[in-house]
């Protein structure tokens, strides 16, 4: 790996401080975890509305175009993005700056650009879905900006501000698509005043905490140094290629209910899966806030410790599936009929079916960022694999004979073998490295 632009020391193998760097005390990780989750929390809440406003002032096919051009849109933009967050905090060593994060960001994310101009063609929609897709990739490509500059502010611990961030860009954003939506019911009209809400906040808000902290790695300009940049591609290329195909994996039974069913099913699916993606938001907010310190606890060989963490984070996220089951078998067609309309009520098996899975993936979240956090990227991408392949054949087997309860059936077992994988990988990287010495536990695996 390409040696470090900013003066780290040959015999310095310390892994960062964010207290030392930027003059401010680490908060414990409890208070992360608060702020981590607020933000989601709230940020998840805000993109929950515009569902619930498209579904009470617009109908299920409406929902259902915009489902889809998210389906189209995330698995490229997961491809070219890279995952540049997850390996910027867990830079333990800064081996690489800012820039280097930020110029590589802005070449994927045109990339992704290109790429969902370049399939439109192809796929045969309408001029109201041709529209809703390509302004989704340019809200996307807001978004990935948004992203990197979260990397460097939880390199910093700094989750505050990452949670101010999600607030600012959720509560302005649905504040402008709901009112647009509401008097015009044109979902291409609302998409765009949503983006312009965004933009306005990274611009004003995420900018301005970036030229801060970049101050302390050399600055923010854009640094076209292709050794280094292709270095630090092929670095994150596999946690790319995991992102991605654990994002095409995750839309699979989503184009295979627009291709067997119909775009309104689509759009009461997506409908339906979105509440119980609150125990996902939970997981990440807990992940995220873990990760940079799991990272330093693998750096610095304190492998007994990485792995009390790590037992703690999956004994939450058992929890979190327990509680997801119960609240929706208690109450699940009532929230249905509240959040959406009647006709989403009649879904009560698909709903539970749906919140198992999620709990799950929650286990299976904080098991990927302990690996993340051990630097064990490549073996990642063959867990995804598999699993994408689960996904794929569960699919096309189910949905044709048990509609949207094969879709969800599909997603059940691909999220019951990317746990099994990832404990297991897991496990064994903690037993190779419990007796390595320091030096011999560094490198990236």
């Amino acid at each position: 790996m390409a040696s470090p632009s900013h003066a780290l020391s040959d015999s310095k193998l310390s892994a960062f401080d964010p207290a030392a760097a930027s003059g401010r005390t680490a908060p414990p990780l409890r208070v992360g975890f608060t702020w981590s989750l607020f933000g989601w929390a709230g940020y998840a809440a805000c993109q929950w509305l515009m569902l619930s406003v498209m579904a009470k002032l617009g109908s299920a096919e409406v929902i259902g175009q915009f489902a889809y051009a998210l389906a189209i849109c995330a698995p490229l933009f997961m491809l070219t993005n890279l995952q540049l967050r997850g390996v910027q905090s867990t830079d333990a060593l800064s081996e690489y700056c800012f820039s280097d994060y930020l110029t590589l960001r802005l070449l994927g994310s045109t990339a992704a650009v290109l790429l969902v101009a370049a399939v439109c063609p192809f796929l045969g929609l309408s001029r109201a879905a041709l529209c809703a897709l390509l302004l989704v990739a340019a809200f996307k490509l807001l978004e990935s900006f948004s992203d990197v500059i979260a990397g460097l502010m939880q390199k910093f611990e700094m989750l505050d501000s990452v949670a101010v961030s999600l607030l600012l860009r959720g509560s302005i954003g649905i504040g402008a698509f709901g009112l647009c939506f509401a008097l015009t019911r044109n979902l291409p009209l609302a998409l765009l005043l949503w983006i312009g809400a965004v933009a306005a906040v990274l611009a004003r808000y995420d900018l301005r905490v970036a030229r801060r902290l970049a101050r302390l790695e050399g600055g923010m300009a854009l640094r076209f140094k292709w050794r280094r940049l292709g270095t630090l591609a092929l670095t994150s290329l596999p946690l790319g290629l995991v992102s991605a195909i654990a994002s095409l994996g995750a839309n699979i039974p989503r184009y295979a209910i627009r291709h067997v069913l119909s775009v309104a099913e689509l759009g009461i699916f997506a409908s339906i899966a979105y509440p119980v993606a609150a125990t996902t938001v939970v997981a990440n907010s807990l992940g995220q806030s873990a990760l940079a310190r799991l990272s330093r606890l693998f750096a610095e060989h304190r492998i007994a410790e990485f792995r009390q963490l790590v037992l703690k984070l999956v004994a939450v996220g058992t929890g979190i599936a327990f509680v997801a089951v119960l609240l929706v078998s208690a109450g699940g067609n009532w929230l249905l009929t509240f959040l959406y309309t009647p006709e989403y009520a009649r879904q009560g098996s698909l709903f539970q079916l749906l919140a198992l899975t999620a709990g799950l993936n929650a286990i299976g979240c904080f098991l990927f960022y302990a690996l993340s956090a051990a630097r064990q990227f490549k073996v990642q991408l063959a867990i995804s694999l598999v699993s994408l392949l689960t996904t794929f054949v569960c699919s096309t087997l189910w949905v044709p004979r048990w509609r949207l309860i094969g879709a969800a059936l599909a997603m059940l077992c691909a999220a019951v073998v990317a746990i099994a994988a990832a404990g297991a990988i897991l496990g064994m990287t903690i037993a190779q490295h419990k007796h390595r010495p320091l030096a011999a536990a560094l490198p990236i695996l």
